[in-house]
């Protein structure tokens, strides 16, 4: 897998890794600070059946949110 570094703060940094225990673990020698935010992309041939079933669940409960949201809203004009 290729890489992408960058030095500057404010451009993203690519680090591959795997998981291992529950955690994620950096394949290089990148370091990364305590308390750095980061995110996290699955690729599509690492999501099993249960994950995808997980995710389309959390996808659900944000629409359900989102609807509720815009009632409550709409109820207060």
């Amino acid at each position: 897998m290729k890489s992408e570094i960058y030095t500057m703060a404010n451009e993203r940094v690519v680090i591959p890794g795997i998981v291992k225990n529950g955690m994620v673990v950096p394949q290089n020698d990148t370091p990364l600070p305590d308390g750095a935010r980061v995110d996290i992309l699955v690729g599509p041939s690492d999501v099993t059946p249960e994950l995808k079933s997980e995710l389309d669940q959390w996808d659900k409960a944000s629409e359900e949110a989102w609807s509720m949201i815009e009632q409550w809203e709409a109820e207060e004009r």
